[in-house]
């Protein structure tokens, strides 16, 4: 029998349905086993009945984890697992107590037809109070400190997650999430410099092909493609059934204003739906040095009318979703586009058919001078350029 101590860290209400009667609870827990994330579809019900039904569900999935970290024992069970909730009886109440404020809003608001579409109790983290945190050892209060981290990041407060995610690390330094989340957090701040020291370490003690391409993304984010080339040859070689690599080359190569395509095309013929998603979600369209003279830049209103958007406001919706690439002035309140990106936006649409493809440009609805400026160019970034292809794509063989 393999006994696991597991702590439970936090609660959070990630959504919920008046016309369906029910709410989706976010959890994380820590244990011998590990690290998790979880959640939980919940039909309203009396709190109690609740609160056993999450029990159920977290040791189930503690089960689940316990038999991926031990699989190294042949024939182990669910069964064979003993899962022990440190201080069960505590958070049993606390959980009661929380839901218990969920549902009295929840059916408030129900009752008034949703007239109140916030529910203002969100979250529970069960080691607020420090007398409850201070006993804790410190492998467990590392992971206290990671999840805080991690929800904050989800939440979008990236300063906020730094400062939990540096209590963690000062207490283990070389553990792979805790730098995996500051580098992410520190990225999303602009701070990509300072971000490449935790995923050095993340990739060091890692050594999948995920840490590898955040950390070789990151030098093409600082223009040291050299660097980031020697990353992706390592992870072609070691990986050569992954899709990551050959993704990160494409990146590589657009950065550099090099063929690309061919590297999207061989992806796209072995799984078109993988290369999709990863290109509506992780693609960087914005190439180095042209966002660096307002010259090269158009307005909302000319870049709307080369697309053949009826108005700059159903351009700059979409740009603010991510969907079209644009920059964005925080501080003067303006967006602004750079045709050469455009372009290539509407060519990777099309080529790869992402959301049905179809798009067109318009350059005879352009006034001379805005066409003038939009084809005002950059010579090629200086910066620690290759002068090689690295890899040989036609050699790297994929499969699914």
């Amino acid at each position: 029998m393999i006994t696991c101590n597991l702590h439970l860290l936090s609660c959070y209400l990630k959504k919920w349905s008046y016309q369906e009667n029910k709410i989706t609870l976010n959890y994380s827990f820590c244990a011998e086993c590990g690290y998790e994330r979880s959640f939980i579809d919940l039909r309203i019900a009396a709190p109690a009945h609740m609160t056993n039904e999450i029990m159920n569900n977290v040791f189930y999935k503690a089960k689940e984890v316990g038999l991926r970290t031990h699989r190294e024992v042949e024939g182990l069970q669910p069964q064979d697992i003993s899962v022990i909730l440190v201080n069960e009886s505590e958070i049993k109440r606390k959980i009661a107590v929380y839901l218990s404020k969920i549902l009295k809003e929840f059916n408030q608001n129900k009752r008034s037809r949703g007239r109140s579409r916030m529910i203002t109790t969100r979250s529970l983290d069960f080691y607020y109070n420090d007398f409850e945190f201070e006993p804790l050892p410190n492998e467990i209060k590392f992971f206290v400190h990671l999840n805080r981290g991690i929800n904050k990041i989800n939440g979008d407060l990236w300063s906020n997650a730094i400062e939990d995610l540096k209590n963690a690390l000062a207490i283990n330094p070389d553990h792979p999430l805790g730098n995996r989340f500051m580098a992410f957090a520190l990225g999303k701040v602009g701070k990509t410099e300072e971000s490449v020291e935790f995923l050095e370490r993340y990739a060091e003690q890692d050594g999948g092909p995920d840490s590898l391409n955040m950390l070789a993304m990151a030098y093409v984010d600082l223009q040291e493609y050299e660097k980031a080339e020697r990353i992706f040859e390592k992870m072609a070689e070691a990986y050569p059934n992954s899709y990551v690599a050959l993704f990160g080359m494409a990146q590589l190569a657009y950065k550099q204003e090099k063929g690309y395509k061919s590297i999207l095309d061989k992806i796209h013929k072995l799984n078109p739906e993988w290369l999709e998603e990863k290109l509506k979600t992780d693609w960087d369209y914005k190439l180095p040095g042209l966002a660096e003279s307002e010259e090269n830049m158009w307005n909302a209103a000319t870049a709307a009318r080369y697309l053949g958007f009826d108005r700059p406001f159903d351009l700059t919706r979409r740009a603010f979703n991510d969907e079209i690439p644009s920059y964005f002035d925080s501080e003067r309140g303006t967006i602004r586009f750079i045709r050469a990106e455009l372009d290539n936006w509407v060519e990777i649409v099309n080529r790869y058919n992402i959301n049905g493809g179809h798009l067109e440009t318009f350059e005879d609805k352009l006034l001379p001078q805005e066409i003038e400026k939009g084809k005002r160019r950059r010579g090629r970034p200086k910066k620690n350029q290759s002068s090689k292809s690295g890899v040989d794509v036609e050699n790297n063989t994929v499969v699914s």
